[in-house]
């Protein structure tokens, strides 16, 4: 069978996708598997060697040329393409209308939510086949069971499995702070990075805070000069290299965006702190050790957050760290 999944954005949300694609060759082993993604977030799925084939969309820069000649060309070789592939299904995972109308470009039939289970019921419209799966369950299980009910397999009871491409672990004694998120209401004060940077810093740990923007960029130089010469803010990077980066970490502290989502699924020591969301979700998966705190209207103290990073390591405030 060849598959193409459609999960176009955001990072969290593409990295919450991974594990129906292993779930899918642990009952197909031979299915063939695309998937169809923004084009910024393409090096997740391309990390993932269960994905036979990745497909890039720019649907976020489409939007800002809709007239441009050169938009409907690009549309249309992606229209083309996907055409050529003769897909026997395609699976929207994304549950948009935007997403709904890429799925139709590949004129084949489309599994979907249905209009209770979606985010954008008119996008269950453009379906050939809609599942009903709870909006209660955490986003890495919606995205199973629906995978699970598009193909005729039982809905999945084990842990969610996380595939990623071999990458060189070297363990240096470095934490990532992914300071920076998509929303303000997500965000942690500086003043408590500051504080946690010290902390960690006054026992020879180096900082390193990672950004993808201007203002994000101003955010992490200010934090870092605040915490001291051991912490770096490195060149911005793509998420391909920052998947190296985050493979070679020690462990990672972050807020509630893709990055910290990311790094939990490789397996590192991961803690994440959440602010306007429920954990309960977008709880943080994947094999290795991991703690979320916070929740909607909550600001973890840095205390919490230093003790919750002492478990994840597996060490106590009189060793290591």
């Amino acid at each position: 069978m060849k598959i193409l999944i459609v999960k176009t954005t955001s990072m969290g949300d593409v990295v919450h996708a991974l594990p129906a694609i292993s779930d899918i060759k642990k009952h197909d082993p031979q299915a063939e598997i695309h998937w169809l993604v923004e084009a910024f977030f393409s090096g997740i799925p391309l990390s993932c060697p269960l994905v036979d084939k990745v497909i890039s969309c720019r649907v976020r820069q489409w939007r800002k040329n809709i007239f441009s000649q050169g938009t409907w060309q690009e549309i249309s070789a992606l229209k083309k393409q996907l055409v050529l592939e003769q897909y026997d299904k395609v699976i929207d995972l994304q549950g948009l209308i935007k997403s709904a109308v890429l799925a139709r470009l590949a004129k084949a039939p489309i599994c979907g939510y249905d209009k209770h289970s979606i985010k954008e019921p008119l996008a269950s419209n453009f379906y050939t086949h809609r599942f009903s799966v709870s909006t209660s369950l955490p986003a890495i299980t919606r995205c199973r069971n629906l995978t699970a009910l598009s193909l005729g397999y039982p809905i999945p009871k084990d842990e969610p499995q996380f595939v990623f491409k071999s990458y060189e672990k070297e363990m240096e004694r470095k934490v990532l702070f992914f300071a920076n998120t998509s929303r303000d209401s997500k965000l942690w004060p500086e003043a408590k990075w500051i504080e946690l940077g010290r902390k960690l810093t006054d026992q020879g740990i180096e900082i390193l805070l990672p950004w993808g923007s201007n203002v994000e960029q101003e955010r992490v130089c200010r934090i870092a000069e605040q915490i001291g010469s051991e912490a770096t803010v490195p060149p911005r990077k793509s998420i391909q290299e920052m998947i190296a980066l985050i493979g070679k970490s020690y462990a990672v502290v972050g807020l509630d965006t893709g990055m910290t989502h990311l790094s939990s699924a490789m397996g590192i020591p991961t803690v994440g702190i959440f602010r306007d969301y429920p954990i309960e979700l977008v709880p943080l998966a994947g094999n290795g050790p991991k703690i979320g705190l916070g929740g909607v209207n909550c600001c973890p103290e840095v205390s919490d957050v230093y003790v919750a990073l002492e478990k994840v390591t597996h060490v106590n405030s009189e060793s290591d760290l």
